[in-house]
């Protein structure tokens, strides 16, 4: 594995401090060599890392570093993720007409450069920013286009996080018992392949168990 494959393994597995370590390595060696996708991937990978801390504004400023870069060289391909994490910033921040408009970007671009893999991953990250603005059924639409263009794309990787969205939609629909069993079952994926969510999907996760804590606590 190269340093960037490293440090997002690391990143995947909770190996918070190593995935930093290896992103500022990258960085530096990417400097040295003028590899800038190398550099564009380690501003990023910290980007993710200062997320996962909960500096969120960190991540924006990463974020916009790193997308400088991509169109200061034309290189309109290496956008694709500083772009995502300025969605996801956004997102966190709970700026979410900046969100909608980042994730519909990404989306757009993702397509232009033949990704559909992240064209099914930002369909479902708008899908929580409508949920999020009220607005279900639009949300709900969101989550069934990503899961089609997951699976008709072969993106396995995605499986647990499609879970996580059918268990945000079993509680939509008020069946708190078939969220709660989904959500376990993406916790146990996870758990399977050695890794944690993202950290834009675990507040997402906690939202709908603190959800969950409440049907519970119910009265009724």
């Amino acid at each position: 594995m190269n340093l960037y494959e490293r440090g997002l393994a690391a990143f995947r597995s909770g190996a918070t401090d190593e995935a930093a370590t290896l992103a500022a390595e990258l960085i530096a060696t990417s400097r040295a060599a003028g590899d800038l996708a190398g550099e564009i991937g380690g501003l990023c990978m910290l980007g993710r890392v200062a997320l996962r801390r909960g500096e969120v504004s960190r991540v924006a400023e990463l974020a916009e570093e790193a997308r400088d870069l991509a169109r200061q060289n034309k290189e309109s391909r290496l956008e694709r993720m500083p772009l995502h994490l300025q969605a996801v910033a956004a997102r966190m921040q709970g700026d979410l007409g900046s969100a909608r408009k980042l994730y519909r970007e990404s989306i757009d671009l993702s397509r232009r450069l033949g990704e559909e893999r992240m064209v099914a991953a930002e369909h479902r990250n708008l899908a929580y920013v409508e949920l999020h603005d009220g607005n279900a059924a639009e949300a709900r639409e969101l989550f069934s286009t990503s899961a089609n263009l997951a699976r008709a794309s072969g993106y396995d990787a995605l499986e647990p996080y499609l879970l996580l969205d059918s268990a945000v939609l079993a509680l939509e629909m008020g069946d708190a018992a078939r969220a709660g069993r989904l959500l376990a079952e993406t916790d146990s994926l996870f758990a399977a392949a050695g890794q944690i969510p993202d950290p834009d999907d675990a507040a997402e996760a906690e939202w709908i168990r603190s959800r969950l804590r409440g049907v519970v606590s119910d009265p009724e």
